[in-house]
């Protein structure tokens, strides 16, 4: 598990860390104040494809024709980027950099340094070259982190980076979870009875079966659709981190309370978790599914960034309620 995490010269942190990472983790604060950069890093650094992530990190980002540069405090002209994480077993540092004169299309360069508790240290060198539209290409492959065995980023928002939902349905189904996926949509949709991979043209599509229809899960609503893709990631992860941005985003309440209840159930079976937030009512939902060592396993942190240097001040689970209203002054 991430028990603390570093950060020099990412996105528009300049200096900062967190440290006291719990199983759960929410992360709020006003708009510009470091949240997803700390997500990238943890993507980063914990990942055993550091490349690859370097490439999802810029390419989740929308409205940028050559973001790769961009990844880096002030376009990298400052100099590396230095990411630390540290683990119940060890750290590792990630550090990494844009030689040479093309700016707007780079290779970012980079080394992992892996130190375990018993004084071992393994290296290796990775690439990411960057294209026009932020395709890019990568190349270095590190031993997974030995308590962080997968790294998950779920982004509602990015279409691209989402695995095809009837290839999660299929991990439901295969690891026996179907009657719970059912269960737990029934609360949220009305005379659901089923749901069932068929195809079309040869395409294989989720759909909700009714009692005298059916109708493509896609054409279900945004938060229904998004809330599919959360809950059937989160219940088919055998363990590793998921790092997950705004899961709230197109949700109504009934909703937010269903995602919040795959979450801790996630954590109870050992996956960790960091997010961020702009929803009150998902950090209340997930109090009020709480057990108290339920709570135990939570931490909240509130962010902001002035110049670059990243503030945080930290509250545990069973803190979180009697701070409400500092929370909701982040929040709103």
């Amino acid at each position: 598990m991430i028990r603390a995490v570093e950060i020099k010269g990412l996105r528009g942190i300049r200096t900062g860390s967190l440290t006291d990472l719990t199983p759960l983790v929410v992360l709020v604060g006003p708009n510009g104040a470091g949240k997803s950069t700390i997500l990238d890093a943890l993507l980063i650094a914990a990942n055993p494809q550091p490349p690859e992530a370097i490439g999802q990190a810029v390419e989740r980002r929308e409205g940028l024709a050559a973001g790769g540069r961009w990844l880096l405090w002030k376009g990298g002209s400052d100099g590396p980027a230095e990411i630390t994480v540290t683990t119940d077993a060890g750290a590792r540092g990630c550090t990494f950099s844009i030689p040479g004169l093309n700016k707007d299309y780079p290779t970012i360069v980079g080394k992992i340094s892996d130190h375990a508790d018993g004084g071992q240290k393994t290296e290796g060198e990775i690439y990411t070259t960057f294209q026009p539209g932020n395709r890019y290409a990568a190349s270095g492959f590190i031993k997974p982190l030995d308590d962080v065995p997968e790294v998950r980023f779920l982004d509602p928002r990015t279409v691209g980076l989402r695995t095809p939902l009837h290839q999660l349905y299929t991990r439901v189904v295969e690891q026996g979870l179907h009657k719970e996926a059912i269960a737990s949509l029934k609360v949220l949709i009305p005379g659901l009875e089923d749901i069932r991979i068929l195809a079309e043209a040869d395409t294989p599509i989720v759909y909700l079966i009714f009692g005298s229809y059916a109708i493509p899960a896609a054409l279900a609503g945004d938060g229904i659709r998004l809330l599919l893709h959360l809950t059937f990631e989160l219940a088919t992860r055998p363990g590793g981190l998921v790092l997950m941005e705004e899961p709230e985003v197109h949700m109504h309440p009934g909703a937010i309370r269903q995602c919040a209840k795959a979450m801790l159930a996630a954590m109870r079976r050992k996956v960790q978790i960091v997010l961020s937030t702009h929803s009150l009512e998902l950090i209340d939902a997930l109090q009020g599914q709480s057990s108290d060592a339920d709570l135990e396993q939570l931490s909240l942190y509130r962010l902001l960034l002035q110049q670059g240097n990243l503030k945080s001040s930290r509250l545990a689970g069973p803190d979180v309620a009697f701070s409400r209203t500092e929370i909701e002054d982040d929040l709103r």
